[in-house]
């Protein structure tokens, strides 16, 4: 009888430990602190059309009448200024301050690039799209668009969602977003994304230790003294390595293929804003506006009906980023005081993918491994809450 090992209880971890209860296969997820993992950073969705897995998961779990739509209406930050518009939409795209007549112009274009690419593109397997993962965003759209759309289109895509450059972005996952934005919605869960998680974590079994080892003995992994039949390794990629024994279970290649994962530092700053109340869910602020947030996403617009949780999340990216800065971005563009403020820092936020990652993860998918071993996470997909929950439910075959 198969019993799997689930080393890290995050997102993907805990998916995977769902997916397989349901299919009747036995398993204990291995968690060194709380549950949950990076998620908690998370603060909504994109529909179903593009969140699929995660959908399910929420129909599964019983919170499928909790999933609230957002109202698609955001900010943007240009020249000390804040302008509204509205999301997945032409007229919304064409509203963004800061583009000329000709970017405007150029913005056509993106439609018979995404014609020209569509047949390669998909969002849960971007893989698929490796021939053409030779290229940075910013290169890209330079090429194909304008300095401006890059600026106040395509760059503060990047740096909203995932708080890293589109220097550093390979344009697969550009392309991956574009395709859909044109007709996405936007969701929460009623109470926060992290009843997910919460619903999750009461239905796996969980043993509350770090995972410092793994050996393969006999046809058998053992894990913190346990045999298991299957392991399932759900930890950030670029933390595979650091458990003692993994190296001898991989090939080369696969050794070097999580050598080279690469995840960004954010800082998150959540706070309550007295008499404060925006009018969209989330700001953009361009990396030409050169403030130190990339984005301040507005809580009590999200999900009105929660009142327990702090007003307002502010978020920066890199390696010198801090709490401090972040604070002094919001009061220069709100002129409020910040209370009751939390901070999480996130050294591994978010992972990155570079021209060239999604042909290494074609490869890394493709290699055959010793049997029994699996991975999980977002490193293999895209910096997505579905690509955890998708990569935790494809993590171990039926067979």
């Amino acid at each position: 009888m198969r019993n799997v090992a689930i080393i890290g209880g995050g997102l993907a971890g805990l998916s995977c430990a769902h997916a397989l209860r349901r299919r009747g296969i036995s398993c204990t997820v291995f968690e060194a602190s709380e549950p949950g993992g990076r998620c908690a950073g998370a603060t909504f969705l994109l529909g179903p059309d593009v969140y699929k897995n995660t959908f399910h998961l929420a129909t599964s779990l019983g919170l499928r009448d909790d999933m609230i739509a957002i109202n698609p209406i955001a900010g943007q930050y240009y020249k000390g200024r804040v302008y509204h518009h509205r999301v997945s939409s032409v007229m919304g795209l064409l509203s963004f301050k800061g583009l000329n007549l000709i970017d405007k112009a150029m913005l056509s274009r993106m439609a018979l690039l995404l014609a020209r690419y569509g047949s390669m593109l998909d969002f849960q397997h971007p893989e698929r799209a490796a021939k053409i993962d030779d290229e940075s965003v910013a290169t890209f759209v330079k090429r194909e668009l304008t300095q401006n759309i890059l600026n106040y289109v395509a760059g503060p895509l990047i740096s909203t969602l995932f708080f890293y450059g589109s220097e550093e972005t390979s344009r697969i996952l550009y392309l991956n977003l574009a395709k859909h934005m044109q007709n996405t919605t936007l969701y929460s869960v009623r109470g926060g994304l992290n009843r997910l998680l919460t619903a999750l974590a009461a239905e796996s079994p969980i043993v509350s230790a770090r995972v410092n080892s793994i050996a393969h003995v006999d046809g058998r992994y053992i894990v913190a003294g346990n045999r298991f039949t299957d392991v399932v390794i759900a930890v950030p990629g670029n933390a595979v390595l650091q458990i003692d024994g993994v190296r001898d279970l991989l090939s080369g290649e696969d050794r070097e293929f999580f050598a080279q994962c690469r995840y960004g530092r954010a800082v998150t700053v959540s706070f309550n804003a007295d008499g404060f109340r925006a009018d969209c869910y989330a700001l953009s602020i361009p990396r030409v506006e050169k403030l130190t947030a990339a984005t301040i996403n507005f809580n009590d617009f999200i999900d009105p009906g929660n009142i327990h949780s702090a007003n307002v999340t502010i978020v920066g990216g890199g390696d010198s980023v801090s709490a401090s800065d972040l604070l002094k971005d919001f009061q220069r563009i709100y002129a409020r005081e910040p209370k009751d403020t939390t901070i999480h820092e996130w050294t591994s936020a978010m992972p990155k993918f570079p021209p060239g990652r999604y042909r290494d993860i074609a490869a890394f998918l493709n290699r055959q491994r010793r049997p029994g071993l699996f991975f999980c996470g977002d490193y293999l997909l895209g910096p997505f809450v579905e690509a955890a929950v998708a990569t935790g439910i494809r993590a171990v075959p039926t067979g």
